[in-house]
């Protein structure tokens, strides 16, 4: 007995050697050290096993962001609004659950389109939220019975310029049901309930009557696009690619949140556009909508000053216009 004590040392000694020879480049120790098999797992497992704070972000960058939440947004109380904080609507004529926003309706009412393994919206029961699948291939974000969708018209968090346009566009509460109120002001402030109504219209374009007091459409320079076509309030100006040539397929929800440039019957335009080939086409509500070359002229409700260009590339189809009638796709 008293032998094996005095050799058990000398093996410690060379396991431990060798433990450390791992961690060294050209040290070198004779002899083979056992390690029994209990050990070993106990050694690897803590090696592999990650400190809280790492398995905590692990778990977190595994778990993509929500794409909703639930805010106070004005005389709406909570409502669902995007990651980005801009209000969310509901489509009335959707049935069943099912999307029937696309194209240019699309355009105006962009979809919230989710990833895989998305995190439910806090504060919404987890039972109320699913997808439903677009033509794109997309998945869009549903509440309740209800596919979620932006409007271009609003250009801010707080926005709510989509409420009740055409009857059937509305927010939503946490619980998957419609408020179909106005956005009104709180009783307390009569000044704010009386700018209301300005801030559902868009405000982008003077009204025909105004326009042969100058040029309704000049060239400016806009950002990284160049020089590009904008209205008589220095208002970006953009053409969209689903329009025919001379035509305007852009009606109701569409025109809230892509304006037409409407002009009166003495219209001017710059000179340096004179070339370009400037006509009108008629609209529906009896107004004329200009045309430069082929394309029909909008606003963007969602740009809120002159130099702004949120509208362009919007849904691969919306895209400002150079001096020769040209479509420019540079990003913004």
């Amino acid at each position: 007995m008293k032998l094996r004590s005095i050799i058990a040392v000398p093996i410690a000694v060379v396991a431990a050697g060798v433990l450390l020879t791992a961690c060294g480049q050209s040290s070198e120790v004779s002899g083979v050290a056992q390690i029994s098999p209990a050990a070993a797992a106990s050694t690897v497992a803590a090696v592999a096993q990650p400190t809280a704070p790492v398995a905590a972000k692990v778990a977190s960058a595994a778990a993509p962001a929500s794409p909703a939440k639930v805010a106070e947004v004005g005389a709406f109380g909570s409502i669902l609004v995007g990651s980005d904080g801009r209000t969310l609507y509901a489509f009335t004529k959707d049935a069943d659950g099912q999307s029937t926003c696309f194209d240019a309706c699309a355009a105006a009412w962009p979809a919230a389109t989710v990833t895989d393994g998305f995190t439910p919206p806090a504060g919404v029961d987890p039972a109320l939220v699913s997808t439903v699948d677009r033509p794109d291939g997309s998945k869009q974000l549903k509440v309740g019975k209800w596919p979620l969708y932006y409007y271009a018209g609003d250009g801010a968090q707080g926005d709510t310029n989509g409420q009740g346009v055409g009857g059937v566009w509305f927010v939503v509460k946490a619980d998957g049901t419609l408020i179909k109120g106005d956005a009104a002001a709180p009783p307390a402030e009569p000044s704010t309930a009386a700018a209301a109504p300005a801030a559902e219209a868009p405000a982008a374009q003077p009204a025909p009557e105004q326009a042969a007091s100058g040029p309704v459409v000049s060239l400016a320079q806009v950002g990284n696009l160049g020089e590009v076509m904008v209205g008589a309030n220095g208002h970006t100006l953009y053409a969209f690619t689903d329009d025919p040539a001379k035509q305007t397929t852009c009606f109701d929800a569409c025109a809230k949140a892509w304006p037409p440039l409407t002009v009166a019957a003495d219209f001017t335009i710059s000179p340096d556009l004179q070339a370009s080939g400037a006509s009108t086409i008629d609209r529906p509500d009896g107004t004329k909508q200009l045309v430069m070359g082929k394309w029909a002229l909008y606003y963007y409700a969602g740009d809120g000053a002159a130099g702004d260009a949120n509208g362009q590339g919007v849904g691969g189809k919306w895209f400002t216009i150079d001096a020769n009638c040209k479509l420019v796709k540079t990003a913004a």
